[in-house]
């Protein structure tokens, strides 16, 4: 099982409209048959990164993006999302269990 999160870093002040267009791509992916993603952010008013949103979900194998099976809305959204944004990178995380460290003789 992965962990994955998209870090969108946004222009100042930017980070609650870039929020909503999060939430509008991860519903579609949902809807497309992917998990369900949390969208969170910080910084705003609390501790934390400001101009910082992160879309998080999880996976049980990590493939390549088949384009032609991103719904069309993603696309659209997305490109008007960028316009909000400096940076847009990806983390990759490896879930730990129980079952993965005994495989590594660490249980």
């Amino acid at each position: 099982m992965y962990i994955i999160r998209r870090v969108a870093k946004t222009l100042p002040g930017k980070a609650w409209e870039v929020a909503n267009y999060l939430m509008k791509i991860t519903d579609a992916y949902e809807a497309a048959g992917r998990n369900a993603a949390q969208v969170y952010i910080g910084g705003q008013g609390l501790p934390g990164t400001s101009n910082v949103v992160y879309a998080e979900w999880m996976q049980e194998s990590i493939e390549p993006t088949n384009m032609g099976t991103v719904p069309d809305i993603v696309r659209t959204l997305n490109g008007e999302m960028q316009q909000l944004l400096t940076e847009y990178p990806i983390e990759f995380y490896e879930l730990v269990t129980s079952e993965k460290l005994r495989s590594r003789g660490l249980s």
